[in-house]
């Protein structure tokens, strides 16, 4: 029952947060928060630096309240803090499936032991975590990010602190931008040159951050050997 709880939990909040909207916001900030903000970075190949921006327009086409804007960011933060709390309270079912949960358990651990061995290893290793989800490219959201930070061996308070973290520093930013200068800031991020670089930019630094995990653990099965 209380594993059944965990899995279902960071659902029912995230619906729960939904329906608390809809007394404190107008119907059309309503469906625009919620289809064209959380659905879409949840679910479309964009990041924050497309997503922050066009709510934000579609928000001012409506003279949307003062308010609405602020929880319009918050709930785009929001959809990385549920994701990142479902992989903190889920991992463990990966590490127990079949052939595949004994290879991410045996990366873990050895990417935790070169991390650990150094006082400065992990500090750095959560910077750049939570620098990684505040890029405004694409594939740098709350999903992959804690995935990454879980295989690292990182605890996961800390993966879930930094994602959170570097979530709530990639969208303010964006926010205000979207909302200053918000056509202006969609035009240029939605150009296909501004796409191409987006994508290529998140498809570098996600490699980096695989490669960093692969060198961790090559580099710990090494410190085994010579023990």
């Amino acid at each position: 029952m209380f594993r059944a709880s965990l899995f279902v939990l960071p659902f029912a909040i995230a619906f729960l947060y939904i329906v608390s909207l809809l007394p404190i916001v107008s119907v059309n900030a309503w469906y625009t928060i919620v289809f064209e903000g959380m659905a879409l970075y949840m679910f479309a190949p964009v990041g924050t630096e497309i997503v922050v921006p066009l709510v934000m327009i579609r928000l001012q086409g409506f003279n949307a309240a003062p308010h609405e804007f602020v929880l319009a960011v918050a709930s785009i933060v929001l959809v990385d803090v549920f994701t990142a709390l479902f992989i903190a309270w889920n991992w463990d079912l990966l590490e127990k499936m079949p052939y595949v949960g004994r290879g991410v358990r045996r990366v873990e651990a050895k990417c935790h032991e070169v991390i650990a061995r150094r006082r400065w290893g992990e500090r750095v290793t959560l910077a750049a975590l939570a620098a990684y989800v505040a890029l405004p490219v694409q594939m740098t959201g709350g999903l992959f990010s804690s995935v990454l930070g879980r295989v690292m061996g990182i605890d996961r308070t800390h993966v879930f602190v930094a994602v959170v973290a570097g979530s709530a520093v990639g969208a303010v930013p964006m926010g205000i931008l979207g909302y200053v200068a918000g056509d202006a800031v969609r035009s240029a991020l939605e150009s296909p040159t501004a796409q191409t670089i987006g994508a290529v930019a998140g498809i570098l630094i996600t490699t980096a951050f695989v490669a960093a995990v692969v060198v961790l653990y090559f580099r710990g099965k090494r410190n085994e050997n010579r023990g």
